[in-house]
């Protein structure tokens, strides 16, 4: 089977295409397309089985691409890559044909598996390998499920109390902890003659008492869930009538709590007598800042780039209440313009290991605290700063000088941008770039003056044409005249016979 990861964030395809041993399953990864231009034409030439699709794309969005999928009768599966805020479109894309979608933050390799078991099941004809894919539910069962129950509540939990959980965990595998918070606080209730219901969401635990509960019941039930997780577990507190629970009131409820734990409040128990009220995201990391910290970054100063993280960083601590997956969302943007950087010197971020991790983009997408996010960001940039300031160094005083010896030195072959580019260690369309910039010309028309350069020394030597060219590596004497005479105004032959 052949797929297609169709996402403009390079660091979320390179993401995607690590969670799985693809070929393992019986399938084989196309070229990315980072726009849906560049999907539609993946499609129409490579004939993908499956496509793995971001809606918010470049060119042609999500939504237009599978009308045109469907309009133009294109055989491909679709799966979704969703964000956590963007469910109608998300149901929108499924009226159009796609057939399940999984969240794009925190993305685990457990949920792709899922999708795809859903994938075999739904659709026979699509054939993944059986062992490798795990019998449960697939990401849009469980997550429609899972909102179907919050915003459901039974008649009998119309009103008492509701207790939020948040816990800061410092590695991913933690997160599971939060069921065996769920089970001391169920049993510890139960344990009172109370009726509880326990609703997971998005990785925060809400518990409705039918019967509310007083604070110090929760200060024991704190004390109970301590003997067994060493990590931060924040609880919020919230008496509530059925007047109260308007369409989204717990689900704001467990997104206060991430919040408030997510910001390092000191005091772990919280009377939140009503959701918060989150800061407008647009206000936050706009087009000045990017401008900023882009030119921090094209300079390579460390002391500049720590400067602006800093910076957004004390804007974010002082308004407080910016959602968290905005947050997440802004800072894997921010790691893309590094990302833009390292590419065009030649290298990759994944090369860099901060805090014992290659994998910045998930690091960011667990981080269950601002203060850890800001501590990490600060190791990254020094890590960052150290391994490519050599090649920014370079690249300002060195490059042409290596670029145009290696030219002189292998006239006698063929001679490709790209091995140019790799003997010197930066990638090829910042070598195109910077070559026009400093020579004004451009890299071909350059290494063509230079061989017709030495065929017209041979050729002054005595040398046949079919000679020069077998001694300049070009592929026939023909193409040869032809470019000598794009050079010269006059055929190889010709010039000979003028000597």
């Amino acid at each position: 089977m052949k797929a297609l990861i169709v996402e403009d964030e390079l660091l979320a395809r390179v993401g995607m295409r690590s969670l799985l041993p693809w070929e393992e399953l019986g399938i084989t990864l196309l070229e990315d397309a980072c726009d849906g231009r560049e999907a539609l034409q993946q499609i129409e030439s490579g004939h993908p089985d499956l496509m793995f699709l971001d809606l918010n794309i470049p060119e042609i969005s999500g939504l237009e691409l599978l009308k045109i999928i469907r309009s133009r009768h294109l055989s491909v599966k679709t799966i979704v890559v969703s964000c956590y805020d963007d469910f109608d479109t998300v149901k929108e894309a499924m009226k159009l044909g796609a057939v399940d979608y999984i969240r794009k933050f925190g993305l685990s390799k457990e949920e792709l598996l899922a999708s795809l078991k859903h994938l075999r099941d739904s659709f026979p004809e699509m054939e993944v390998e059986e062992e490798s894919v795990p019998e449960q539910k697939s990401a849009a069962q469980t997550g429609y499920e899972m909102r179907k129950r919050v915003r459901n509540i039974p008649e009998e939990f119309q009103s008492g109390c509701c207790l939020s959980f948040y816990m800061v965990w410092k590695y991913a595998e933690e997160m599971t902890d939060m069921k065996l918070i769920e089970t001391i606080a169920t049993q510890y209730y139960q344990g009172l003659g109370k009726h509880v219901l326990a609703l997971m969401w998005e990785g925060k635990l809400l518990l409705l008492i039918r019967e509310g509960t007083e604070n110090v019941e929760v200060e024991a039930l704190k004390r109970q869930i301590e003997l067994f997780i060493t990590n931060r577990c924040y609880i919020g507190i919230t008496p509530y009538s059925d007047r109260d629970h308007e369409t989204g009131f717990f689900t704001r409820l467990a997104d206060s709590i991430e919040a408030y734990g997510f910001y390092g409040n000191r005091e772990e128990i919280v009377d939140l007598e009503t959701p918060f009220t989150f800061e407008k995201q647009q206000t936050l990391g706009g087009a000045e800042y990017m401008e900023r910290l882009e030119r921090a970054i094209q300079k390579m100063s460390l002391e500049e780039m720590d400067k602006n993280i800093s910076e957004l960083f004390d804007e974010i601590e002082t308004a407080g209440n910016y959602p968290v997956p905005y947050i997440k969302r802004l800072m894997i943007e921010i790691l893309s313009r590094f990302s833009d950087k390292s590419a065009q010197l030649g290298g990759a971020i994944d090369e860099l290991e901060v805090a014992d991790s290659r994998r910045h983009y998930q690091k960011i997408v667990n981080m269950a605290n601002l203060e850890d996010l800001r501590i990490w960001w600060k190791e990254f940039t020094k890590h960052f700063a150290t391994a490519y300031f050599t090649r920014q160094k370079k690249s300002e005083s060195d490059i042409i000088e290596m670029a145009l010896d290696y030219i002189e030195q292998n006239l006698s072959s063929p001679i490709q941008l790209a091995d140019v580019a790799r003997h010197i260690g930066v990638s090829e369309p910042y070598l195109s770039s910077f070559f026009k910039r400093v020579m004004n010309e451009n890299f071909i028309p350059y290494v063509n003056r230079q061989k017709i350069r030495r065929a017209k020394q041979l050729l002054a030597e005595g040398k046949m044409v079919y000679q020069v060219s077998d001694l300049l590596g070009y592929e026939n004497s023909t193409y040869f005249s032809k470019v000598f005479k794009k050079v010269e105004g006059m055929t190889p032959e010709q010039y000979r016979k003028s000597l």
